[in-house]
């Protein structure tokens, strides 16, 4: 695997098509392009076109490459209609007229909540959560639990198709979702999906964060922390916990397929070209790493690593000029 892994990295690189590898003609090339090139394309939409499911799910053919999303989107499906089925008459409520009400909020929360929370047993996961399953859509809908960003995917999957305005809040260290509603309405309304789906008013959301941060991390609670995020962000954050996670693990090769899709996803960030670079530095692809760090060096000329940046890439020029 290790020529199509270099292949896949020159195509990262240089932008090569698929007809240019296609001469090459072997078929472990062609399923190793696969999934980058599914990812690439989901990437390319903008973002009121992204489905998140689809998205994750993508996401999740770092481990599974090929995953039937079908199977998936399905159960999502399932999962909704069991909602609707639980709602009753009260679906009324999800009527464009009637969803910026407490009451309906208060609802159809506690509906969903106690579908999947206690019904379907969607959970934390109760190991360690440097697990790479818990950040995959697929084991959650399988094993019925993941990380709070994970589960929170779940239920803004449910909640889209039943016409819920639920948004996804990225709160530090601890993911959640909210149905926003005004203030002459007692304000938004979060759901801890983590833990089955406890129901939090905007001061409870507030205590819950703080308790979890420490004083040098933050002493008050900000505001900003509970703007809604799009599909593109929320999927960076899934991205960004996998890559830490890898990064643990010792796992470069999982690590830099992550940031592959970090690249395409987010080619604003010019810092995940470096992680780029240096993982691919770390795998002995010195070229494409050259390449990499060159790109992220025009686009950050004032950050203050770039010196020790230069200086790792002039001296693996100077290795490979010695063996050459």
């Amino acid at each position: 695997m290790r020529g199509a892994r270099a292949s896949i990295h020159l195509f990262m690189g240089w932008h090569a098509t698929p007809a240019l590898i296609a001469g090459e003609g072997e078929r472990v090339q062609e399923l190793a392009f696969a999934p980058i090139l599914r990812f690439a394309a989901f990437a390319r939409q903008t973002d009121t076109a992204m489905r998140l499911d689809e998205g994750a799910l993508l996401v999740a053919e770092v481990a599974r490459p090929g995953l039937q999303q079908a199977r998936y989107i399905q159960e999502i499906d399932a999962l909704a209609a069991e909602v609707w089925a639980a709602l009753g008459p009260s679906a009324r409520l999800l009527r464009a007229d009637q969803a910026n009400r407490r009451e309906t909020a208060q609802r159809v929360l506690e509906t969903m909540t106690d579908t999947l929370g206690k019904r379907e047993n969607f959970h934390g996961a109760d190991e360690t959560l440097a697990d790479p399953r818990n950040s995959f859509l697929d084991e959650a809908l399988q094993r019925r639990q993941g990380l709070p960003i994970t589960l929170s995917i779940i239920y803004l999957e449910v909640a889209r198709r039943l016409g819920a305005p639920l948004q996804g809040v990225g709160l530090p260290a601890h993911f959640m979702v909210k149905w926003p509603l005004s203030a002459a309405e007692g304000g938004d309304l979060y759901v801890d999906v983590f833990n089955r789906g406890v129901l939090l008013d905007g001061p409870s959301c507030e205590r819950f964060i703080l308790r979890l941060l420490t004083p040098q991390t933050a002493s008050a609670f900000d505001p900003t922390w509970t703007r809604p995020l799009n599909t593109r962000q929320i999927l960076t954050r899934v991205l960004y916990n996998l890559k830490l996670v890898y990064l643990h693990r010792g796992d470069t090769t999982s690590a830099l397929d992550v940031v592959d899709r970090l690249v395409l996803l987010r080619p604003d960030l010019p810092q995940e070209l470096r992680d780029r670079g240096l993982l691919r530095l770390a795998m002995g692809e010195s070229l494409l790493a050259a390449a990499d760090i060159a790109a992220y060096l025009e686009r950050a000329p004032n950050a203050p690593e770039n010196g020790r940046l230069r200086r790792r890439i002039e001296a693996t020029r100077e290795v490979r000029a010695k063996l050459n």
